[in-house]
């Protein structure tokens, strides 16, 4: 998890997927959609997709 600095309330977490499909379908999935049902109404999620371009 990574949190965003300068007072910043963002949160970040990095996880790698077998493929674009499996992420997919694991927030597709009903357990992931009662999760995040759970969550407080100002809890707002962004999945992203990213590719390394540099190191």
């Amino acid at each position: 998890m990574h949190r965003g600095t300068a007072g910043s309330r963002l949160l970040m977490n990095i996880a790698v997927w077998e493929s674009t499909e499996a992420l997919a379908t694991a927030l597709g999935s009903p357990e992931v959609q009662r999760m995040a049902a759970d969550f407080p109404d100002d809890i707002v999620s962004y999945p992203h997709i990213f590719e390394p371009i540099d190191v």
